[in-house]
C-alpha cells in the first residue's frame, strides 16, 4: 500500500513537471498559474503543485535542474570519450557536444519543450537560472567553451568573449525555433526534421569561431 501512494505520488510530480515546462515553453513562467498547471496534469486538487513541490518557484528551479543535469551529463561523457582518443578533437567535435546533448531530451513520443523553456526562463529571470544551476550542472558547457577559445587565439580575449556571448544566444535561438517548428503539426517542416540541418548547424558555429578579427 505505502508502495503504491510512493508511486502515485511520483506519477504526479511527473505529470506536473511535464505540463508546467509545456505551458512555460509556450508562455514564459510569468503567463501561467498553479492552478493552470494542476489542470493540465489532470490533477483535480489546485493546491497540487504546492502540495508536491511547496512553491511555484520549487517546481521552476527542479525543472531547470532535470534538463540541466541530463545535457551535462550527456556533455561530460561526450567530451570524456573525445578526450580517449588520444588526439586533439577537431573544432566541429566540440561544437556537436554543444549542440546534440540539448536535444531528445523528452521521453519517446512526448513534444520537446525544454531548450524554449530555458531560452525564456533565462531571459527574464536570468540570475533565478543562474541560481538554479549552482555552478554544478553547465560544467559540461563551461568545459566546451574553454576549448573552444584554443580555436580563437588569433582574436583578442574581449573579442573571444564576445562570440562565446553570440555562439550561447544562437545555440538557445535555433533549438528552441526547432522545437516550435517540430511541436507545429499544421504542416511538415522538411528543414528542421531532417539530421542534415543539425550538421550545417554545427558548420555556422564553427564559422563564427573561425572568423577573422575586426582587425
Amino acid at each position: 500500500m505505502v508502495r503504491l501512494q510512493e508511486k502515485n505520488e511520483s506519477d504526479a510530480v511527473d505529470a506536473l513537471k511535464r505540463a508546467a515546462l509545456k505551458l512555460f515553453a509556450g508562455r514564459g513562467v510569468d503567463g501561467v498559474t498553479v492552478r493552470e498547471i494542476a489542470a493540465a496534469a489532470g490533477q483535480k486538487n489546485h493546491g497540487a503543485v504546492g502540495y508536491h513541490f511547496g512553491s511555484k518557484a520549487e517546481l521552476i528551479r527542479q525543472i531547470v535542474v532535470d534538463g540541466a543535469k541530463l545535457i551535462d551529463e550527456r556533455r561530460n561523457q561526450a567530451l570524456d570519450e573525445l578526450a580517449e582518443n588520444g588526439r586533439p578533437p577537431e573544432l566541429e567535435d566540440v561544437i556537436r557536444v554543444l549542440v546534440f546533448p540539448s536535444i531528445d531530451l523528452a521521453p519517446p513520443g512526448e513534444e520537446e519543450c525544454y531548450n524554449r523553456f530555458v531560452v525564456l526562463f533565462a531571459m527574464a529571470h536570468r540570475d533565478l537560472f543562474m541560481s538554479a544551476l549552482e555552478d554544478r550542472w553547465n560544467t559540461g558547457y563551461q568545459r566546451c567553451i574553454a576549448l573552444l577559445r584554443g580555436w580563437m587565439k588569433h582574436l583578442p580575449k574581449r573579442d573571444q568573449t564576445e562570440r562565446i556571448v553570440f555562439i550561447e544566444a544562437y545555440l538557445g535561438g535555433v533549438l528552441s525555433a526547432r522545437e516550435t517548428r517540430l511541436a507545429d503539426s499544421t504542416r511538415a517542416h522538411s528543414t528542421w526534421s531532417t539530421s542534415r540541418v543539425l550538421d550545417h548547424f554545427v558548420q555556422t558555429i564553427a564559422a563564427i569561431v573561425r572568423a577573422p578579427g575586426l582587425g
